[in-house]
């Protein structure tokens, strides 16, 4: 069965409704994948040089912006956490904003699949980063990492990729952030690696080895408004040492930072742990909400621990 399809004054002939079907996924992930994205990224390392940090020192020649730190800290072995903003122009071009110069390009398959390169085009290193990826919800979510197909012993497992780096491009919030667009209680759930040195005995030998164990972090906070993360000013449940306590600063691209520690409040399993120093962007809300409320994508690399997750309003 044929059907006519019309666009922008051109007639196009559809053989089939699933033919139309599927030139309207490709042309909706085409076309989604377009405008301002923030960034939240974070890699897990390389088992064996899992503390190596610094990545600036190891090439200083990337440049000292967010996209030349990004770049650097992929091309080091070692684990970390960044955020920014991107903008996909909807020609295949990609530039640190809308009137800035380019930065790299992308090119979006039929089948919602998306290839990225990128370049330090503020610095002098002349490296070209590939990352690969899927389009979901439209554009309104891209997920990048740097494939590599997975080996069994000497034998690669075919058709099956993995990657120790993660870029999660989400539209932001608005085109304009401030400290007054976090407000109210979150829950924060997130997933980590940290590393583990354990030590071997062997005789008199005594050796060690890095390994990295995986977690799960469950949390809420409650902003202010105002740039405080405060405790629960009723009555603390049972489970008062999940709350954190801080501060928090949001830039006007809708990245921004947070300290979190311990609460005062006390609780039955409360006990002190170190601040956590959290990047954070803020995305469209998922969750129906009247005062329209944003998600926060966050993430942390403190030196021995990488962490990624999500929070959503209470």
């Amino acid at each position: 069965m044929f059907k006519k399809m019309f666009s922008g004054g051109a007639t196009f002939l559809c053989l089939s409704l699933v033919l139309c079907a599927k030139v309207g996924s490709a042309q909706s992930c085409q076309s989604g994948a377009y405008g301002y994205y923030a960034y939240s990224a974070v890699g897990t390392g390389v088992p064996g040089t899992l503390l190596t940090t610094g990545a600036t020192n190891a090439n200083p020649a990337y440049s000292n912006t967010t996209l030349g730190q990004l770049l650097a800290d992929v091309a080091n072995t070692g684990p970390f956490a960044a955020s920014g903003t991107l903008y996909l122009d909807g020609s295949g071009n990609i530039r640190a904003s809308a009137s800035a110069g380019l930065i790299g390009t992308y090119a979006v398959n039929s089948d919602c699949t998306i290839t990225v390169t990128l370049m330090d085009a503020f610095g002098t290193n002349p490296t070209i980063t590939t990352l690969q990826g899927i389009i979901l919800a439209r554009g309104s979510e891209i997920d990048l990492g740097m494939l590599q197909n997975v080996s069994t012993g000497s034998s690669p497992v075919i058709g099956s990729y993995q990657s120790n780096l993660l870029i999660k491009l989400f539209k932001p919030l608005t085109t304009y952030c401030n400290i007054g667009s976090l407000m109210g209680s979150y829950g924060l759930v997130a997933t980590g690696n940290r590393v583990v040195t354990a030590a071997t005995v062997s005789g008199t030998l005594t050796s060690s080895a890095q390994s990295v164990a995986p977690f799960f972090l469950i949390g809420r906070v409650q902003f202010d408004g105002n740039g405080n993360v405060v405790p629960q000013a009723a009555t603390p449940s049972s489970l008062s040492f999940l709350q954190f306590a801080g501060t928090y600063a949001i830039n006007p691209d809708c990245t921004g930072t947070m300290t979190l520690g311990s609460n005062t409040v006390p609780g039955p399993f409360t006990a002190p742990s170190p601040t956590l120093s959290v990047s954070f962007v803020l995305t469209q809300p998922s969750v129906a909400d009247v005062s329209m409320r944003p998600d926060i994508q966050f993430n942390l690399f403190n030196g021995s621990e990488t962490l990624s997750g999500r929070g959503q309003v209470q």
